[in-house]
């Protein structure tokens, strides 16, 4: 072959290979991959920048091939997969925050929702207790079905359930008085005397307004009652003979208190007010884990014991009394009423040194012993101090527990109706 020959193929293989395209990268193939997969769907949902700046990279990837430059495709097709890769990331970032997002507002949907539930059942529950007390009210009203004649032992309980009676009589008109007249003044009375309040001098009542004529004369009337009671149960216990039980006058007694005391309620109480105030005292003793508070017909009762060393206060009974009395501090609306009980009868003779020891629960309880600690304005509520002697035991007077029936009720009379 002739070397013109030769040189003419030469040219012509340069030629041909000048013409063909430039092999792809095979970048560009996994690139196109990563884009068809739903991650790439995801980067665009959730990192939508992100993944434009990816697609840009690849838009410029595929133009370098076009103008047959190999090298800066290759390079161009690995940054775009590095930047759909970034996407995915920030996507993944995007989609938890959105999950959180939305968990927290169905938490706080669900929150409200309970809420007003919590709310619901409170109001059943509150409108229940006032049904249950008016029922009870009611029954307690009923007319007195009178006590035929029963043997000496069964007048024997009788009278011990009359004395009972006569003292939730007494208490119980001790309560309305402080809610219909609570500025009267008073000391600590016997367990048979009419019981009024303590207030400090200068102090504007907080819990009652001024009573009607109706409600003084349905109090005066209720306590003529008990006086009448006391008479009776006097003339029994000075009696030689055996006497029957005034037990029907002395039910009739306790259900004349009640109905005053539940008469001053309800006229002290506007009739668009939900009842709540009660219930947030009995909640707040209850949550301090030291009161274990009850609820009677006068309202929430702390009974505490070992108060006293002879006839003063311990130091931590009087420790007691001052975290009481910033509680009762903090509810001004509610009088209290300080119950004195002993474990066996008070004679004459040692009823001053229990007016001494209910006077000093008082005073323990007073203003300054409320706003000490708290920094508060004092408490203006009245108090007033009762002594109930040994009517209203807790365990056998006569067992080795005797002792438990020597306590003190403290209790905040609740001044709305229920």
């Amino acid at each position: 072959m002739s070397a013109r020959r030769l040189a003419t193929m030469a040219v012509a293989g340069a030629l041909l290979g000048a013409c063909a395209p430039i092999p792809r990268p095979a970048v560009l193939d996994e690139l196109e991959h990563v884009r068809a997969g739903a991650v790439a769907a995801e980067s665009k949902r959730y990192a939508p920048g992100a993944f434009a700046r990816a697609e840009k990279l690849r838009g410029e990837a595929l133009a370098a091939l076009d103008k047959k430059d190999r090298s800066g495709a290759q390079i161009l097709g690995e940054h775009s997969i590095a930047a759909h890769a970034y996407a995915h990331a920030l996507s993944r970032v995007a989609r938890a925050e959105a999950a959180e997002t939305e968990a927290k507002a169905q938490s706080s949907t669900s929150e409200a929702s309970l809420a007003g539930l919590e709310a619901e059942q409170a109001r059943v529950a509150a409108e229940v207790d006032a049904l249950d007390m008016r029922i009870k009210v009611a029954r307690d009203a009923q007319p007195v079905v009178p006590s035929g004649k029963a043997d000496a032992d069964r007048e024997k309980a009788r009278l011990a359930a009359a004395r009972s009676l006569a003292l939730q009589a007494r208490l119980l008109c001790g309560a309305a008085r402080l809610l219909i007249a609570p500025t009267e003044p008073a000391a600590a009375q016997p367990a048979g005397a009419q019981p009024a309040t303590t207030q400090p001098a200068g102090a504007q009542p907080t819990a009652a307004q001024p009573a009607s004529a109706d409600l003084v004369a349905q109090l005066d009337a209720a306590t003529a009652a008990i006086r009448k009671l006391d008479a009776e149960l006097a003339e029994i216990g000075g009696s030689a003979r055996a006497i029957p039980a005034p037990i029907d006058q002395a039910s009739r007694a306790r259900a004349g208190c009640l109905a005053t005391l539940t008469a001053a309620r309800r006229a002290a109480t506007p009739v668009t007010r939900a009842p709540g105030a009660g219930d947030a005292l009995l909640a707040e003793l209850s949550a301090a884990g030291t009161w274990s508070p009850v609820r009677d017909d006068r309202g929430i009762v702390v009974t505490l014991r070992g108060l006293f060393a002879g006839n003063a206060l311990t130091k931590a009974g009087e420790a007691r009394l001052r975290d009481l009395a910033r509680v009762a501090a903090a509810h001004p609306s509610f009088p209290v009423a300080v119950v004195v009980h002993t474990d066996r009868d008070v004679s004459s003779r040692e009823e001053p040194a229990w007016s001494a020891r209910a006077d000093a629960v008082v005073r323990a309880l007073g203003p300054a012993s409320g706003a000490s600690a708290a920094g508060a304005s004092p408490a203006t509520q009245p108090i007033a101090p009762f002594i109930a002697g040994s009517a209203a035991p807790v365990v056998d007077p006569g067992g080795t527990e005797r002792a438990r029936n020597a306590r003190v009720e403290v209790v905040f009379v609740t001044p709305e109706t229920l």
